[in-house]
């Protein structure tokens, strides 16, 4: 089905980025979407983070909505970030914070 994951960065600061790669085939059936909560449900309660970023190519408005839906803010945008297909593409960073989730599942 695909890849997910949590990189936490420095302990002092409680924070991680959280990513995932789908295969093709299982897009737009609500993986994303599911997986998204529960890695935020780990990385807040479990790992007891304080933040938790994401980004992606800008032309991934599927993630978007993922990521929106789930109360992230987008922080700004990164001129050709990653290496996509040959081409550097621009990057969104979007970020929630422990407060902000738990408001969202109350």
């Amino acid at each position: 089905m695909g890849l997910a994951g949590i990189n936490i960065g420095n302990p002092g600061y409680r924070k991680a980025e959280i990513w995932y790669k789908l295969h093709f085939s299982v897009w737009k059936k609500g993986y994303a979407t599911e997986l998204t909560k529960e890695l935020l449900r780990f990385g807040f309660k479990d790992l007891s983070l304080h933040r938790i970023e994401a980004g992606f190519a800008v032309d991934n408005t599927a993630s978007v909505k993922v990521l929106e839906k789930w109360g992230f803010i987008r922080k700004g945008r990164t001129r050709k970030l990653l290496p996509i297909r040959g081409e550097w593409a621009d990057n969104f960073a979007y970020a929630i914070l422990e407060e902000d989730f738990e408001k969202m599942n109350k």
